[in-house]
């Protein structure tokens, strides 16, 4: 509304002031040496505005000239990143879908049209080592290491390529220094516990769990096994320093986190002393625990025992704490056998029959039957039995399957770290070796 009115008064005032000048002409007279210039002031006021206009034109050419060097750049650098942010879009999708050569050709146009850029960079070393090229790998994540915004990113990439070709001192070097730019990092903190481990550096490892302790892996069962596991370890390497108090704190401390961990629970008790502590220890220890290598850690606690005095000693442990588990059993089973109490062993024997019967049971009644009652048909169908029968659990490789008799931390075949777990085996596995050993066994009629 108001410029409207504005630019009406505006318009108004010049036709005023065109209809004054038009009835006032006057006359103006310029003179310049023998020249002589005579007009109206209507004529001069055209002549005066046609020189503004021109003087416009001019000053709006010159403005041009001088920004269009810039503005064209600015197009062209435009276009040239617009021509990289394709082919980094294009070679990212090439590495999602594993295909190296694409991958490769895409790097090397967004090279060209993104020189130096990170992005052109992280490509690159993707690319080589989607190719398996480790040379240009390095370089690259190097690259991007050497820049004060990218250099996280590039240290993954560093710490990845040495645990490829198997550096890993060199790449808990990497891990620590990723840790120290941003320390607390989750993926970082993994890295130097999984580092540490596979380098046996059990003590780095439990410092790194410590950190780790606040997080949400504190609340994760996987974490407080893993916890347990390194501190038996460096309860080992006490016992080998033959610092005896150190490493019962090491093992109390593995049991506290994982208090089902067997190879903890059974050097707790080889190294328990004889007092009255040691009764309550090992009662706690087979109510959270029971297992065969902790059963075997019990009896060995008194050396020359006769089969007798163990049978009366393995009765008051295990007919009060657990009685009905199936080690329970197996292990009364086996110490009534050899103490001869045959009645005994039957009952705990049949009990194991109704609960869990594996390979282990039928052939302890096959010896019953032979040596309580020499019968041999009888202890032959036992063992025609177990041919059919579970087997006894063993220490599996979770990673690659390889058994052992021992639990350890590392295992020989694959390498894994704390991969072993109780279990009985595929009877496909094992039906072989079983069935070859039941033949050497089976008595004769």
């Amino acid at each position: 509304m108001f410029r409207s009115l504005y630019l009406f008064a505006l318009i108004a005032l010049l036709a005023l002031g065109a209809v004054w000048l038009a009835n006032n002409p006057g006359v103006v007279s310029l003179r310049w040496d023998d020249y002589v210039i005579e007009t109206n002031m209507v004529v001069l006021a055209l002549a005066a505005l046609i020189l503004a206009l021109i003087l416009a034109v001019l000053i709006v050419i010159y403005r041009w000239l001088r920004a269009s060097p810039g503005k064209l750049g600015g197009i062209f650098a435009s276009r040239r990143r617009s021509k990289g942010m394709d082919a980094i879009s294009h070679g990212m999708v090439a590495i999602a879908s594993g295909n190296a050569n694409e991958a490769r050709r895409a790097a090397i146009e967004a090279e060209k049209h993104m020189k130096g850029s990170p992005m052109t960079l992280l490509l690159a070393a993707q690319a080589a080592e989607l190719n398996k090229d480790e040379r240009a790998t390095e370089i690259y994540y190097s690259k991007l290491a050497e820049n004060p915004e990218t250099e996280f990113l590039g240290l993954r990439g560093l710490i990845g390529q040495a645990k490829r070709e198997n550096k890993l001192a060199q790449a808990v070097e990497l891990a620590e220094r990723a840790d120290r730019l941003k320390p607390g990092t989750d993926w970082v903190l993994q890295e130097l516990l999984s580092l540490n481990v596979k380098l046996r550096n059990f003590e780095a490892a439990n410092l790194v769990l410590d950190r780790n302790i606040r997080g949400k892996l504190a609340k994760d069962s996987k974490f407080s096994r893993l916890r347990a596991v390194i501190l038996y370890e460096r309860a080992m390497e006490k016992l080998a320093q033959s610092d005896v108090v150190a490493a019962k704190s090491f093992l109390q401390a593995s049991r506290t986190a994982d208090p089902t961990f067997v190879p903890t629970a059974a050097k707790l008790i080889t190294l328990s002393d004889e007092d009255r502590k040691q009764e309550k220890l090992i009662s706690g220890i087979w109510s959270d625990c029971p297992h065969p290598d902790v059963a075997a850690a019990i009896k060995n606690l008194v050396p020359l025992e006769g089969e007798s005095d163990w049978y009366v000693r393995a009765r008051k442990l295990f007919l009060q704490v657990r009685p009905d588990h199936r080690d329970s059993l197996l292990v009364l089973a086996k110490a009534a056998m050899a103490a001869r109490e045959w009645g005994d062993a039957r009952k705990f024997l049949n009990a194991l029959l109704e609960a869990d019967p594996t390979v282990s049971v039928y052939r302890l009644l096959a010896d019953l039957e032979e040596k309580a009652n020499a019968d041999a048909i009888a202890a032959r169908k036992w063992i025609q039995k177990s041919t059919e029968a579970k087997v006894d659990p063993e220490w599996h490789c979770k990673s690659c399957g390889r058994q052992e008799v021992k639990w350890t931390s590392i295992c020989g075949s694959c390498g894994q770290f704390d991969s072993y777990v109780w279990k009985s085996p595929d009877r496909g596995d094992a039906m072989e070796e079983l069935e070859a050993q039941t033949v050497h066994e089976l008595p004769s009629t």
